[in-house]
């Protein structure tokens, strides 16, 4: 009945454009547009330039605190935070999010943690209206 095997992303990763190694950490905002590969730690916003198609992947090591947005998202390390994603995220088994999630579709594995609330988007909504939102709330400095 159960499947003990991993199913494949349905993600096609391509190439990240930038990357954020597990040496560094980067304290302050940031915007990305394409791919965007974290396995360091960022204290602060991370956003996808709108309009955009960006990919976020956050590895196990990686640790992101602030709110962040990305049009399609791979989870597998910490966010402490409030998160908005317009197409397709993926919460891998090691992923931990404290904050409130938005997402129109949603992959969860087993393990994953979540602490906070799972808003679906309707169809039309995008992140950028999803941050106007009482709940989710970006933060300041």
């Amino acid at each position: 009945m159960f499947s003990s095997k991993k199913t494949a992303s349905q993600l096609a990763v391509e190439k990240f454009t930038s990357l954020i190694s597990d040496n560094v950490s980067i304290t302050g905002d940031m915007e990305f547009e394409g791919g965007l590969k974290v396995s360091g730690v960022i204290k602060g916003n991370v956003t996808h330039k709108q309009g955009t198609s960006s990919l976020l992947a956050l590895s196990a090591e990686g640790r992101i605190e602030g709110c962040v947005s990305s049009h399609d998202a791979l989870i597998d390390g910490t966010i402490i935070g409030d998160l908005a994603v317009e197409h397709l995220l993926e919460l891998h088994s090691n992923a931990r999010i404290r904050g409130n999630i938005s997402y129109r579709q949603l992959s969860m594995e087993n393990g994953a943690v979540v602490d906070g609330t799972l808003n679906r988007l309707e169809d039309g909504e995008s992140s950028a209206q999803v941050w106007e939102l009482p709940h989710l709330q970006v933060k300041e400095g």
